[in-house]
């Protein structure tokens, strides 16, 4: 009689579980009515996006971001799986497919989502996690883009969220500025790709992404945070660059001096460390 009322009871839950998982709200995302928020498929099917190929549909009032500012990516939902790290990316491709170059412009190491032990209070509907803060540099180009929010989850299966937003970036009043004819994009670091691809992220670790970029942030507990050469996932991608730094690899630090402001990638003694420099990424 036990076992039934509990099995009753983990039936009541499991759906709850299953569906109040983290999703981006905004910006919007396409199809926002065809997207649920489970994380991608194991095999990889539905990358990128967690979309088919059919399935972008633009918002009918898109976001527009001014180049240079910052921004903010919402979320709502409350099994955060004790946090994790998380990238913003973009590509210039309109319907992102396997083949699209996804360049980050932000990593978040540690407390992405949120930082919580587990899981927050709430349901699916939840908007109680903290905002995921960027800028989008100087140096990249106005015009239409895809922005696309991945996430490792810390605890719990091993698993990558994505969501991605039709975005409109333009730039100061007069395009003509020099900033504006620089190509920035290409230099940019590519987005992590792990859990659906055949290399796997360990649990209860806050992983270090092997090209994090020039704007990095720690908000999570130091002692979940990865050491430095610890790989990022284990295992041979099958599609996606092998980014992994395996232990006693050399390390990518910025070089060259630009007019670009990002952060460094200065690693923390704690988590709330936060530097600032005039580099960018190699």
């Amino acid at each position: 009689m036990k076992f039934l009322l509990l099995l009753h009871l983990l039936n009541g839950i499991m759906p709850w579980f299953a569906n109040a998982h983290v999703i981006m709200i905004s910006p919007e995302p396409y199809s926002k009515d065809k997207i649920n928020n489970s994380p991608l498929a194991a095999d990889g099917s539905d990358f990128p996006c967690k979309l088919q190929p059919s399935d972008f549909e633009i918002p009918l009032e898109e976001t527009v971001y001014r180049i240079g500012e910052n921004y903010s990516i919402k979320f709502q939902g409350s099994v955060a799986h004790g946090g994790g790290s998380c990238q913003v990316s973009l590509t210039s491709d309109r319907k992102p497919t396997k083949d699209s170059k996804w360049k980050v412009i932000h990593s978040c190491e540690g407390g992405c989502p949120a930082n919580v032990a587990g899981n927050l209070p709430g349901d699916a509907l939840s908007k109680i996690l903290p905002p995921l803060n960027f800028t989008i540099p100087l140096g990249l180009q106005p015009g239409k883009y895809s922005l696309a929010w991945t996430w490792f989850n810390r605890i719990g299966n091993r698993e990558m969220y994505m969501n991605c937003a039709p975005v409109t970036l333009v730039g100061s009043a007069s395009n003509d500025d020099p900033i504006y004819q620089s190509d920035l994009f290409s230099d940019l670091p590519n987005m992590f790709i792990a859990n659906i691809n055949g290399c796997q992220t360990r649990e209860n670790i806050d992983i270090r992404f092997p090209q994090a970029g020039g704007s990095v942030e720690y908000r999570g507990e130091a002692s979940y945070l990865a050491g430095m050469n610890e790989p990022a996932c284990i295992g041979d991608p099958a599609f996606g660059r092998s980014t992994v730094r395996t232990k006693g690899s050399p390390i990518k630090h910025p070089t060259a001096t630009s007019p670009v402001q990002f952060l460094t990638l200065a690693r923390p003694q704690s988590s709330s460390c936060r530097c600032r420099s005039n580099k960018k990424w190699d």
